[in-house]
């Protein structure tokens, strides 16, 4: 990490030219995706690696100025993906928990129906669910002197997701009512039903996406050999040959990338 630290220090300045309301985006969205960076460090490093693709993509197109957008293009693409990615991590990280959700609210519910006290409730839930680390927080700020409103308006804070603002609400009325746990369980079947219409909407668009890629990974690529060869012998279509060649080895195997990685974002 020194050297991480060291290489971002090099771009410190760059956080000054960014307003405050895009830094306390990003600090929002950099502490729910659990990624533990400062916002002007991140911008830093951001900018960082966004001036390597520039200079890289320079060199390979053999450092002319003919090619000078094609590089300022690389960097903003650069600095834009890196700037993005944590807000696309927190709804990814959101989603996963939204999936384990159910079980934990169900779960909690039956030992709730049964007789068990909230705090058995919570601790039973926290062993056998996939939220554990996150429960584990929760029982942990209560057993340090948190209310146990404040400990699950905390988790709700470091989550990005309507579903478990909803969830905690919940939890904190059955906490406070003493109430059973039907409510609960009943919540979890919402969400359940939910989830499984993603899954149906998605796997409905896939054909779509799968379609879209074996145009840009085969069709496209062979549709523009063919211009080149038909163009280069009967027409001046003012492409040089380096650039020709920038097609096939660059532009396309990004947008297969591109593409690859809206589908991985996409999933439900």
């Amino acid at each position: 990490m020194g050297e991480i630290d060291s290489f971002a220090a090099r771009f410190s300045f760059a956080p000054r030219y960014f307003s405050d309301g895009f830094k306390r985006k990003l600090a929002k969205d950099l502490f729910q995706a659990k990624m533990g960076y400062s916002p002007d460090y991140y911008l830093s490093l951001s900018f960082g690696i966004a001036s390597i693709c520039f200079v890289f993509s320079l060199v390979m197109l053999s450092a002319s100025l003919e090619y000078l957008p094609i590089s300022i293009l690389a960097f903003v693409i650069a600095f834009f993906s890196m700037t993005s990615y944590p807000g696309m991590r927190k709804k990814k990280r959101a989603k996963r928990i939204e999936k384990e959700l159910p079980n934990c609210l169900r779960l909690m519910g039956i030992h709730l129906n049964i007789g068990l006290s909230f705090e058995q409730s919570l601790k039973s839930a926290c062993n056998n669910s996939g939220l554990g680390s996150e429960l584990k927080h929760v029982v942990k700020n209560i057993d340090n002197g948190s209310s146990v409103q404040e400990a699950f308006n905390a988790l709700s804070n470091r989550i990005d997701s309507v579903f478990v603002k909803r969830a905690v609400a919940q939890i904190i009325a059955s906490y406070e009512k003493g109430g059973s746990g039907e409510t609960l369980k009943k919540l979890a079947d919402e969400q359940e039903a939910i989830i499984r219409a993603r899954l149906k909407e998605y796997n409905g668009k896939m054909t779509i996406y799968s379609l879209l890629f074996i145009a840009i990974s085969a069709v496209f690529p062979a549709i523009f050999q063919a211009y080149m060869m038909v163009g280069s012998s009967f027409l001046n279509i003012g492409i040089t040959p380096s650039q020709a060649l920038l097609m096939p080895i660059l532009v396309f195997p990004i947008a297969n990338i591109t593409l690859f990685l809206f589908v991985r974002w996409k999933s439900p």
